[in-house]
């Protein structure tokens, strides 16, 4: 499969306290659509998720968590960007 474009370029081992990954919003190629509820691909060329945007902090701390393969918004983004 070939890599589908990264929204949110994020190290997918980094975890915050709850257990979600984390990345920064100015690691966003378009911060605009960074947004609670989103569905977006991060992480990077040789590591990537689906992942639905769970929190946005007040200094820009952005919290996510994947997808599983099978999710209708995951299969939608996929098929879209195929």
């Amino acid at each position: 499969m070939t890599v589908p474009a990264i929204s949110l370029r994020a190290d997918l081992n980094a975890e915050d306290d709850e257990g979600r990954w984390w990345s920064l919003l100015s690691d966003a190629v378009d911060p605009a659509a960074i947004q609670v509820g989103a569905v977006v691909v991060a992480g990077g060329d040789r590591f990537w998720s689906v992942v639905r945007i769970d929190q946005i902090d007040d200094d820009g701390e952005v919290h996510f968590v994947s997808l599983e393969a099978d999710d209708p918004a995951a299969t939608a983004l996929l098929s879209r960007s195929a």
